[in-house]
């Protein structure tokens, strides 16, 4: 059963208007980004069209280039095309940045105007930052479905999917990281005006934890990932932005967990920052607090339990064991098997 300040958070503060028009601004939204990453896409495969076309016209007439003047002309072409080619490249490379900001700051303003109500205004800030993280989640692996594949290439849809993925998944990626972003600084806009607001600092710790996955979703499914090769040359970056996410997060928490120190939730949520940050004894901590707020909840001793025999803290595990034998909990064997287990 949700908790309250679960419960104002899974709300919080939607504006009636805005839920209403929200559908047709995230359609107008996605349409415009859409067409701005593919727009990339299609001069990168004009230009290569082109150059592939110059190469074969080349190749193919060489042997009739009598003239040094004519082989001078075909070679000026390819290299013209070439120059063009990484000079325009390297312009709508720095544009697009700016684009992917406009596209949100539109966003931002037509929320704004459907909501009405001037800064500071709890509305004001927190339902702009629920409709950006909204559309954040929208997003998720949005790369594989860009394009809308007719009928005859669907036996070869898997393919395209990925070439798509492959093309698009760094704009998508940075058009995820730009709204988490700003809903970020909507929520400091607001608790800098009231700064012990709790459903501020619970949505702000929610989003900081949702920038944080961004950083981990090449990492879960690193087999499947369509720029590979790129994550791997990037990893400690994303590693390290991942960790400053997760820590203010957890900073987040805290301060719920001062002004809210029996809410069950909060204690959940610092469990999972820790384990996402690789902390197991501060985890243990938190799920300790969780069992005493829920003396009667077998799910969570069973989940103390198993972090207990993790971490060698065998005699804890076995009490932990004893009393979900006793509760007649079904998966108290599969606990007990965890235990002496060595690291291979």
């Amino acid at each position: 059963m949700p908790t309250l300040l679960e419960h104002e958070i899974s709300k919080v503060f939607e504006h009636a208007d805005l839920q209403q028009n929200l559908p047709q601004y995230y359609r107008k939204i996605i349409r415009e980004f859409r067409r701005t990453t593919k727009s990339f896409v299609a001069f990168n495969l004009s230009f290569a069209l082109l150059l592939t076309a110059e190469l074969t016209l080349f190749f193919s007439f060489l042997p009739s280039f009598s003239q040094s003047y004519l082989l001078a002309l075909g070679l000026g072409a390819i290299f013209l095309t070439c120059f063009s080619y990484f000079v325009l490249l390297f312009y709508f490379q720095a544009k697009k940045p700016e684009q992917i900001t406009f596209i949100r700051n539109r966003f931002i303003a037509s929320c704004k105007q459907i909501i009405g109500l001037p800064p500071g205004a709890p509305q004001h800030h927190l339902s702009v930052a629920s409709a950006l993280i909204k559309l954040s989640a929208y997003l998720h692996d949005f790369e594989w479905h860009v394009y809308n594949f007719p009928k005859w290439l669907r036996s070869s849809a898997p393919f395209f999917a990925r070439w798509a993925a492959y093309c698009h998944w760094e704009d998508v990626f940075k058009m995820k990281q730009c709204l988490l972003h700003a809903a970020i600084e909507e929520h400091l806009e607001q608790i800098r005006t009231t700064p012990t607001d709790l459903e501020a600092h619970a949505s702000l710790a929610s989003t900081y934890v949702a920038l944080s996955q961004i950083y981990l979703e090449p990492k879960r499914k690193h087999a499947v990932h369509p720029r590979v090769h790129y994550y791997q040359k990037k990893q400690p970056m994303f590693e390290e932005k991942f960790r400053k996410a997760a820590e203010l997060a957890i900073e987040e928490f805290q301060i719920l967990s001062h002004y809210a120190p029996n809410d069950p939730w909060v204690h959940e949520q610092l469990a999972v920052g820790y384990r996402d940050l690789q902390l197991p004894q501060e985890e243990i901590r938190e799920v300790e607090i969780l069992l005493q707020l829920k003396p009667q909840d077998n799910d969570i001793l069973f989940r103390l339990g198993t972090l207990y025999f993790e971490q060698k803290q065998n005699a804890k595990g076995l009490q932990a064991y004893e009393k979900l034998k006793r509760a007649r909990y079904k998966e108290a064997d599969h606990l007990i098997s965890s235990y002496g287990s060595v690291e291979k």
